[in-house]
């Protein structure tokens, strides 16, 4: 391990897997200091997520989610190594990470492979651990066919609206339709794109280039 100390942060809302990722980072020799935020909002307003070695980052945050921030730190702070850190084993996620800059993909489950991982990023290297490698060599296997997705002109108008942050309310009224109206369409987007809220769909709207 690098004697190198480092400052590590952490961007995760469940405070229970917060102090397990703590604890873990507390008994590797070259961490100095560890910070912590519960939302992607109050990180990215915190100017101490510039000072950063390395940020563990949760994939699936309520708000804006893990794959937008990872996004916004390779093009603003290209210096801030990132390593998600998710409890779904998916494909999309997996691939969305890799391509907007992330250097690791870290299963919550996995936890023992942290000071591992630390160890290969800080020399320059990307780390994936075993079982997220396994569904990678998969997909090179595999093709991987984009779904076929029928948007009316109108939903295509909401969704544009949804992944900028528009609530129903907003949307209703810079519309002219009512909330119920609104309620409407947007249920008939989920439906149509296979999602259930809004980090799912803002990851399905990206995945596959639908705007």
């Amino acid at each position: 391990m690098d004697t190198k100390k480092i400052r590590i942060g952490i961007v995760e809302n469940d405070e229970y897997f917060l102090e397990e990722v703590k604890d873990t980072l507390s008994n590797i020799d070259c961490v100095s200091d560890v910070l912590s935020w519960n939302s992607a909002e109050v990180f990215l307003r915190d100017p101490k997520h510039k000072t950063l070695d390395i940020l563990f980052l949760d994939i699936m945050l309520p708000g804006m989610n893990g794959m937008e921030v990872v996004r916004h730190l390779t093009e603003k702070f290209d210096g801030t190594k990132v390593v998600m850190l998710t409890n779904m084993n998916s494909d999309e996620m997996i691939f969305n990470s890799i391509k907007n800059g992330a250097l690791g993909y870290l299963l919550k489950s996995e936890l023992g492979e942290m000071s591992h991982i630390i160890d290969v990023i800080l020399k320059g290297g990307a780390m994936i651990t075993p079982t997220i490698a396994l569904r990678v060599f998969s997909n090179f296997r595999r093709p991987v066919d984009k779904p076929q997705i029928y948007l009316t002109d109108r939903e295509k108008q909401i969704l544009e609206l949804l992944v900028k942050g528009k609530t129903v309310a907003s949307l209703a009224k810079f519309l002219d339709l009512s909330e119920h109206t609104i309620h409407g369409y947007v249920k008939s987007i989920y439906k149509k794109l296979q999602v259930h809220n809004r980090s799912e769909l803002a990851l399905k709207v990206q995945e596959y280039s639908i705007l």
